[in-house]
């Protein structure tokens, strides 16, 4: 997994660079901004691009305009797996991520999994006992309280540093984890060119399993590029790695789709989450991401 510690570094490596070289591009209307809060909303000829957190894995590191409302969105996901004789599919109906702007670079950020329907398999219990009712889950999820910050860069630079903090509770039931989950990213994107971007980030997170009653740690790491084909049609591709103390080796997935800007203020996206090695679902989504 070196190359994705290569490639991440140098992605970040390059956003900082980049954000000292365009601070003096920052001119007198950009550093007014800063005056900007929940209270008194940046002006919406001030607002910069909207780059949700969706579709992908990674984060934007880009919090939310001062004052300024964001919703994004899966409409509809399904995810399918198979372990051995195991397998079952999950279906994920409107699991959003709420985003308020407390200031110019920072905001805060509800996420729910409003309603998810998973059904589980066991071939191996076929015809030897009566079905089991616990297969069958469905319900609300979890709720999960984030906090993001633009540490580098911002509207007129080419690269970007976020930090976003998280704790997800135990809110869901059956349907959730079951337990606390605390977790810390660090994202960072780099504008190459007018349509191409590379980004990464790393995630570190505290997962409950609760089979065994007790926290783990996963670690995160993706690799992303975005390119924009016309002013309405943009594609990613993202390759992502996880790794826990459960086990001893990497394992990883492909994600891409493309994503429509229907205005400046609306984003349509779809896609699919493939594995490249085995005990990662596959996951097929339709979302949706606006602002006001």
């Amino acid at each position: 997994m070196r190359p994705f510690y290569t490639c991440l570094l140098l992605v970040l490596g390059l956003a900082g660079p980049a954000a000292a070289q365009n601070t003096k591009l920052l001119n007198d209307t950009l550093r007014h901004k800063e005056q900007y809060n929940i209270f008194n909303p940046t002006p919406r000829r001030l607002m910069r691009p909207m780059v949700p957190d969706r579709p992908g894995i990674t984060e934007s590191p880009y919090s939310v305009d001062a004052g300024h409302f964001q919703y994004e969105t899966d409409v509809l996901r399904l995810l399918t797996r198979r372990e051995g004789d195991t397998h079952g599919h999950d279906w994920y109906v409107n699991h959003f991520l709420a985003k308020i702007g407390l200031t110019d670079r920072t905001d805060f950020q509800v996420a729910l999994d409003m309603f998810t329907y998973s059904h589980n398999f066991d071939d191996s219990q076929v015809g030897q006992v009566p079905f089991n009712q616990n297969q069958l889950i469905r319900g609300v999820g979890d709720v999960t309280l984030r906090l993001k910050h633009t540490l580098l860069g911002d509207d007129d630079s080419r690269g970007a540093l976020g930090l976003v903090g998280y704790v997800q509770l135990p809110t869901g039931g059956a349907v959730g984890d079951g337990g606390y989950e605390p977790g810390l990213t660090l994202t960072g994107v780099f504008q190459c060119t007018q349509k191409w971007s590379v980004g990464g980030q790393v995630a570190s997170n505290f997962y409950y399993d609760p089979e065994v009653n007790q926290h783990f740690y996963q670690l995160t790491p993706t690799l992303t590029t975005d390119y924009q084909f016309t002013k309405v049609i943009q594609a990613f591709v993202e390759l992502v790695g996880y790794w826990d103390t459960r086990q001893s080796t990497w394992r990883s997935s492909i994600n891409l789709g493309p994503q429509i800007d229907i205005s400046d203020n609306v984003q349509l996206d779809f896609g699919t989450h493939l594995p490249i090695t085995h005990s990662v679902d596959r996951e097929y989504f339709l979302g949706i991401s606006f602002r006001r």
